[in-house]
């Protein structure tokens, strides 16, 4: 039996005053393939239309591509109808998207029933399908509604970015969607160097429009799929999915370069910024936690730089420091180890044994907090673009 009636239907028919920028999105769950097959056939032109055939994959599928209306049967395979409405309402994450039930169960105690576990309608088969997509468009359009005072309620007055608790609930949202598709996605978390001395300069520009020009400049910096917030006080966050962590680093650099742009009382803004990418198995909450270690060293290291959360280094050091803590002898054995040198050729070209070279290497070991897990040509390589100004020029006699 044809449970869908095959008509044309128009755009201006069900949303005849509203032409939204992209298409609602619908997800069917339903386990009979030709009502699956006809509802997409006659609610793709006006809806982005998922396709789940039980609860189980309902339920990932929800979490997975945010629906603004999910279509439901009553009677699944592996559970009823209602049972996922309940697990649907108890997850944050999906607790306001509108369920509508579409079942063959016409009885009113089966509506009522439907209605009493939270559906916001209740359509029985078979069912004409100008009346599904305008059922359907009124409630994509209540929870656009809805969404917009939700966003404007969560925005951050100052710089208009969505505020930290918009961050966290979207981070586990993109979380959740990584771990089923196994694409990557990455976080950063920028702050301020020394923002209370800059609102105090004079002449200089008001701590809110440094904030605002900091917004702007980081959604500049970052690609349109990135989001910004304003995290703090004196800090932003940025998601940015389908990025591992080597280049949500490459980005963290970009943007603190152009912040670098800002003159605060002829002085150029100067950012810390911590990096880390989500873990398998690990929520939102560990994921800041991790950035927010990472800025940790950033800022204990002097402020100016990102942080990668797996940096092999104990602690933060800047180029400062390690000039500071190396002998003249000891810069010249990295600029070999940057150049993977081996042990034989830095005693060669330095004139000394490879027994001295192991012994300038454990005290650079030391000296620099290096890990004994990491290689110390990696250190470097991790390294060398902050040592370059230090390091000296390699030896002649290295040509052969």
């Amino acid at each position: 039996m044809r449970h869908l009636v095959l008509m044309s239907l128009t755009e201006d028919e069900v949303m005849p005053h509203a032409k939204p920028l992209s298409k609602p999105r619908v997800l069917l769950v339903d386990d009979d393939p030709s009502v699956r097959r006809l509802a997409a056939l006659h609610l793709s032109d006006l809806f982005d239309v998922r396709l789940a055939l039980n609860g189980t994959e309902g339920l990932g599928r929800a979490l997975q591509d945010a629906p603004d209306v999910i279509v439901l049967d009553k009677v699944l395979p592996d559970m009823k109808g209602i049972d996922v409405v309940a697990s649907l309402s108890k997850d944050p994450r999906t607790s306001d998207i509108p369920v509508v039930f579409l079942s063959a169960l016409s009885a009113t105690a089966e509506k009522v029933e439907g209605l009493e576990h939270g559906a916001v309608d209740y359509i029985t088969k078979p069912v004409e399908p100008r009346e599904l997509a305008a059922r359907l468009a009124v409630f994509a359009r209540i929870r656009a509604r809805q969404e917009k005072l939700r966003l404007e309620a969560a925005t951050d007055p100052v710089t208009e970015l969505p505020d930290r608790k918009t961050f966290e609930s979207r981070l586990s949202q993109e979380i959740a969607r990584s771990s089923r598709s196994g694409s990557p996605v990455s976080t950063m978390i920028v702050d301020i160097d020394g923002f209370e001395e800059i609102k105090l300069r004079p002449g200089g520009r008001a701590g809110d429009e440094l904030l605002r020009e900091m917004g702007s400049t980081l959604r500049t910096a970052l690609r349109t799929s990135d989001s910004v917030y304003r995290y703090g006080e004196d800090e932003f966050a940025a998601m940015l999915p389908d990025t591992e962590l080597a280049t949500a680093y490459l980005a963290a650099e970009r943007c603190r370069e152009q912040i670098g742009n800002i003159i605060v009382a002829d002085m150029p803004t100067s950012v810390s910024i911590g990096v880390a990418e989500a873990s398998a198995g690990r929520s939102a909450r560990e994921l800041i936690g991790r950035a927010e270690i990472a800025l940790g060293h950033a800022k204990e290291s002097g402020g100016g730089g990102s942080w990668r959360a797996d940096d092999p280094r104990r602690h933060g050091l800047n180029p400062v420091a390690l000039s500071e803590e190396l002998t003249t002898r000891e810069w010249d054995l990295l600029t070999h180890i940057s150049h993977r040198r081996t042990e034989a050729e830095i005693a060669r070209l330095m004139g000394i044994s490879r027994g001295t070279v192991r012994s300038h290497k454990a005290r650079i070991r030391r000296k620099l907090h290096i890990s004994p897990d990491v290689r110390l040509a990696d250190f470097v390589s991790m390294t060398f673009k902050h040592l370059t100004y230090r390091l000296p020029p390699t030896p002649e006699s290295d040509s052969r």
